[in-house]
């Protein structure tokens, strides 16, 4: 058979291209940042891929960062993968999935977006996950990211004033929760690591109610008092070292007695005909016995190469 060359790059005037907000949804500053960086210094190295519907229309179905880089640029056209999707959603949707599957992951925000977009343009969820290669239940978590997320949270995250990565985290707080949290992360200009520590502390159960209530209210200031009341707790933990230890050793003596007392019941109720299994067995226990004796001598007679002769 001989070779064939397939091509569909063509030169496309950026401004007949409509960005895609699902796309965008998992594009930061600083990815954007290095996108602009790379193609100053190299040229665009993925080509965008664009979508023409059936009235002529151009969808970005791939190259969010790309398109804006170069828009931010001042670049007038670009080289870009042009295919039909006149037949519909189904088929655009489809197509942003087989991207994704093959570039970089958007992040599960975004994924979870691209999903629902298919599920609701008819795409089963069969049909999803043998072109994905995933479990059920991973598309039904991403999915469930999705639904979870407040629709002011997701506004926020679509005009850019919330990263994606920070709105997964959000999305773990009470539906009633989330969109105060997020003004106010983005007010203080929370990192993603911050905003983590904050939402696992409101999910805990043993947060004090003013504790949650200022976390809503005043994000930084929340964080520096759970800074403060764990660096207690540590200092409490230190002064009490020698106790807590004291405490665990008397403890593994119990448990040590008790699994003797368990080891001693279940080889006096071997069989006496298996001799292999018996003698397998006793072995067994003799290695990790003799283990421990030494260790233990060891600590008792430190220097004197695995205790007292």
């Amino acid at each position: 058979m001989a070779n064939k060359y397939i091509s569909k790059v063509r030169e496309i005037d950026i401004a007949t291209v409509a960005g895609n907000k699902t796309l965008a949804a998992a594009v930061d500053r600083r990815a954007l940042e290095r996108c602009r960086d790379a193609i100053e210094k190299l040229g665009v190295v993925h080509t965008p891929v664009i979508g023409t519907t059936k009235d002529g229309n151009r969808i970005l179905l791939s190259g969010q960062c790309e398109l804006t880089a170069l828009r931010e640029l001042g670049v007038k056209k670009m080289d870009a993968i042009e295919v039909n999707v006149a037949d519909g959603g189904g088929t655009r949707a489809k197509l942003s999935l087989l991207l994704m599957s093959l570039r970089e992951k958007p992040g599960a925000l975004c994924e979870g977006l691209l999903l629902q977009e298919a599920v609701s343009a008819g795409v089963g969820r069969s049909e999803i996950q043998t072109m994905l290669g995933k479990s059920a239940s991973w598309i039904s978590n991403r999915i469930s990211l999705v639904t979870r997320l407040d629709g002011n949270v997701y506004e926020m995250v679509k005009s850019g004033l919330l990263e994606a990565r920070s709105a997964q985290e959000v999305a773990r707080l009470p539906a009633e929760a989330q969109f105060a949290f997020a003004e106010a992360a983005v007010r203080d200009g929370l990192p993603k690591s911050a905003i983590e520590l904050l939402v696992a502390g409101y999910n805990d159960e043993t947060c004090p109610e003013a504790v949650k209530a200022q976390i809503l209210s005043d994000p930084r200031a929340a964080l520096k008092r759970m800074s403060d009341r764990r660096r207690s707790v540590n200092t409490e933990r230190t002064n009490h070292k020698d106790n807590t230890a004291q405490e665990i050793i008397d403890g593994c003596i119990i448990a040590v007695k008790a699994q003797m007392a368990t080891i001693y019941r279940v080889l006096c109720s071997l069989p006496t005909d298996d001799t292999e299994l018996r003698g397998n067995t006793f072995k067994e226990v003799e290695a990790a016995l003799l283990s421990l004796l030494s260790m233990v001598r060891g600590l008792i007679f430190p220097g004197e190469n695995g205790g007292r002769q």
